[in-house]
């Protein structure tokens, strides 16, 4: 009977721990407040880690990758491109650098 008791009080806290580790997202975003609170510096070094995991994510070779893990990636680029604009940068797509470079040479 003890043990009948001792393995099922393991259950629930097993299940229960397990719960609580799913409610808080691990690469959820910093708050306005919690940038605001940045240094000039400490802004520009997140700027570049986020452009920096965008350049890996977008050389990744997505063919042998399965679609649970695409489509992870594309979350992680959403929350990374979500992230940036909140930092106030300015991220220009390949395409749209090309078109506005061929513009300017239009126009000059």
């Amino acid at each position: 009977m003890k043990k009948t008791i001792c393995l099922f009080a393991i259950t629930l806290t097993l299940c229960l721990a397990s719960v609580a580790a799913h409610a808080t997202p691990l690469g959820s975003p910093p708050t306005k407040e919690a940038i605001a609170a940045m240094t000039p510096e400490e802004r520009q070094a997140r700027v570049e880690e986020i452009k920096a995991r965008i350049s890996e994510i977008k050389a990744e070779d997505r063919s042998q990758m399965t679609k649970v893990e695409r489509k992870a990636y594309r979350a992680e680029l959403k929350a990374l491109k979500k992230e940036a604009s909140m930092y106030d940068v300015l991220y220009i797509g390949i395409g749209a650098l090309v078109v506005l470079i061929i513009i300017l040479l239009i126009i000059l």
